[in-house]
C-alpha cells in the first residue's frame, strides 16, 4: 500500500533525523490511511526529548511538555510531536499516575488502545506494526494491545472509543473486547461527561450511527443514558436506513428520547442532554424537534405548513421522515413545499389599524396563522387586514377583550 504524507510533515520528520534522532508517524494517522481516509491531523513519536524538539523548529508551543508532547508549527502544518513514553499505574482510571521516557517505539507503541491504533510509519522503513494492527484492519476488527481488561482498567474511556471504531464501515469489537467492556463498564463513571458526549457525538455522526446499541449490549447506557433501558427498534432501523443527511446528532437524539421517554420524552431529554454537558443550542434543537413529534397530526396540508411555520423546514423534515415511517406510508417530505410564510403582517400594522392591541396582538396573530395554513391563497395584508376585522368584531372577540 502507498502512503502519501503532506510535503511539511514529510519535512518535519527529515529534520528531526538530520539531528540524529528517529520519528514516525503514528496512530489515527496511519491508521486512516490504510483504511483509505484522508488523516484529519497527523501525530508524530520520535526519541528526541522535547527540549530537543523545541530546539529544533523556529515555532513550537509546549502544548503538553510534562508528556513529552511539544506542538511543531511548520509552514502551514500544526502537529503534536511526542517523545516516546510509557506509563505507570492509573489509579483514576482515566489518566496515569507518571509518564517516562521510553527506550524503543515498541515500547511506545505497546501502551496504546488498540491495535489500530498501535502503527507507525517512515517514509524510508515503512510501516511498523508490533501488534498486527494491519492484519485486523484486512478484518475489520477492533481489538485492544494486551490484556483488554487491563487497557480499560487503566482508561476507562477506551471502552466507549472501542465502541466509537466498531463504528468505521465494517468493523467489529473482537470478542475478548467485547467481554471487557461488559465486565469493566462501571469504571465508566471515572470519566467527565464531556469527553463521553464527545465520544457519543462521533458515534451518532458516524457511517454507522447502529453501533450507540452497543451501549446497551455492554451495560454502557446505565452511565450515559439512565432511564432508557432498552434501545427501541425502531431506533435502531432508522440509524440502519442513514435516513438523515443532514444533522445526524440533532436527529438521533431526539429520536432516541421520543421512543426511549414515550410519555416524557422533553423533560427527560433535557435533564440527560444536561447531565452530558450539552450546549444550550443542542438542548434547544432537540428540545423543539421533540415537540414537533409530538404535536404533529394528520398529513394535510395545513398541518405540514403549520409544522414548517412554527418549527422551521430542517425539523419538519425530520418529523415528517419520522412520521412516515412509523405510519407505514410514503415520505412526505416533499410536501415542505407547500409550506407557507408567517402572515403578511405585523403585530404593528394591527395596532396601527386599531384592530387590537396588548396580548390581543398574539392572539390575532395566531388565528391569521391558522387560516393562512389552511389556505395560503388568504396570505395577503388587505385580506388579512379585512379577516382581523371581521374577527375584531364577533361576540366571542368582543368578550375576550372584556376579560
Amino acid at each position: 500500500m502507498k502512503f502519501i504524507l503532506p510535503k511539511n510533515i514529510c519535512s518535519i520528520i527529515s529534520t528531526i533525523n538530520e539531528h540524529g534522532c528517529l520519528a514516525h508517524v503514528v496512530g489515527g494517522c496511519v491508521r486512516d490511511m490504510l483504511i483509505g481516509k484522508v488523516p484529519d491531523d497527523w501525530d508524530i513519536t520520535t526519541n528526541a526529548l522535547p527540549q530537543q524538539i523545541k530546539a529544533m523548529f523556529q515555532r513550537t508551543y509546549d502544548t503538553g511538555i510534562k508528556h513529552g508532547t511539544v506542538t511543531v508549527h511548520y509552514g502551514e502544518s500544526v502537529v503534536e510531536v511526542t517523545t516516546w513514553r510509557s506509563e505507570t499505574q492509573y489509579t483514576d482510571h482515566r489518566r496515569p499516575d507518571s509518564v517516562y521516557f521510553a527506550k524503543s517505539l515498541a515500547e511506545d507503541l505497546s501502551r496504546r488502545d488498540f491495535t489500530i491504533n498501535a502503527l507507525a510509519y517512515h517514509p524510508v522503513e515503512g510501516l511498523i506494526d508490533p501488534f498486527n494492527g494491519l492484519n485486523d484492519i484486512h478484518l475489520r476488527m477492533i481489538r485492544c494491545v494486551g490484556d483488554p481488561v487491563k487497557r480499560f482498567s487503566e482508561d476507562a474511556l477506551r471502552m466507549l472509543r472501542a465502541i466509537r471504531f466498531s463504528a468505521l464501515p465494517g468493523f467489529q469489537l473482537e470478542e475478548k473486547t467485547l467481554a471487557a467492556i461488559r465486565k469493566q463498564w462501571r469504571d465508566l463513571a471515572y470519566v467527565s461527561m464531556e469527553r463521553i458526549q464527545a465520544e457519543v457525538n462521533k458515534i451518532l455522526e458516524s457511517e454507522c450511527p447502529e453501533k450507540l446499541a452497543l451501549l446497551w449490549e455492554t451495560g454502557l447506557d446505565k452511565i450515559i443514558f439512565p432511564g432508557i433501558g432498552a434501545l427501541s427498534g425502531k431506533w435502531t432501523s432508522f440509524a440502519e436506513k442513514h435516513m438523515l443527511l443532514a444533522d445526524k446528532k440533532i436527529f438521533y437524539l431526539s429520536l432516541l428520547f421520543y421512543t426511549g421517554f414515550p410519555n416524557h420524552a422533553e423533560d427527560c431529554g433535557k435533564v440527560l442532554l444536561k447531565r452530558l454537558r450539552y450546549d444550550n443550542l443542542t438542548i434547544r434543537e432537540v428540545t423543539a424537534q421533540l415537540r414537533s413529534f409530538g404535536r404533529f397530526g394528520t398529513f394535510s396540508p395545513r398541518n405540514i405548513r403549520k409544522m414548517v411555520s412554527e418549527f422551521g423546514e430542517a425539523t419538519a423534515k425530520n418529523t415528517l421522515l419520522v412520521m412516515s415511517e412509523l405510519s407505514g406510508s410514503r415520505n412526505h417530505a416533499e410536501n415542505i413545499k407547500l409550506a407557507a410564510t408567517k402572515p403578511a403582517l405585523s403585530g404593528n400594522h394591527l395596532r396601527n389599524e386599531g384592530l387590537c392591541s396588548g396580548k390581543d396582538i398574539g392572539v390575532m396573530l395566531s388565528l391569521l396563522a391558522l387560516c393562512v395554513y389552511e389556505k395560503p391563497e388568504l396570505n395577503d395584508t388587505a385580506i388579512l387586514t379585512k379577516l382581523a376585522k371581521n374577527i375584531s368584531a364577533l361576540p366571542f372577540w368582543k368578550n375576550q377583550g372584556e376579560s
